[in-house]
């Protein structure tokens, strides 16, 4: 089952608003490859509508990572659904960074929330 950051508050201005996610993978197996699928998401301030940024889905070799990085324009929310198959050994993190590359909020894979399906793109 997929896991989901949730719905996460985004600051439009100031010191502490991200303007880039930056989503790590990390397959630590010795010998399973992981078929990873992401889908990214932001939010306008009417928060109308979910707008698709990203959606990804790559095989990770075994002892391999993978850092993906989607920017966060206009985006006063945003979220990351993300699961993976084969390997079991696989972690998936986020984190919302500025301009400078400072790390400004993160969500570890511990603390996403299982959902039951991901999200339709249409």
């Amino acid at each position: 089952m997929p896991n989901s950051t949730g719905f996460i508050y985004n600051p439009t201005t100031g010191v502490t608003q991200s303007t880039q996610l930056i989503v790590t993978c990390i397959n630590d197996s010795l010998n399973a490859p992981a078929n990873i699928e992401l889908e990214v998401f932001r939010w306008d301030t009417t928060q109308s509508a979910r707008v698709p940024i990203g959606h990804d889905l790559f095989e990770l070799l075994p002892q391999a990572t993978r850092t993906l990085i989607y920017p966060l324009i206009n985006a006063a929310f945003y979220e990351v659904q993300s699961d993976y198959f084969s390997a079991t050994s696989t972690i998936i993190h986020v984190y919302g960074t500025d301009s400078t590359g400072q790390i400004l909020q993160r969500v570890l894979q511990s603390e996403m929330t299982l959902i039951d399906r991901f999200t339709n793109i249409p």
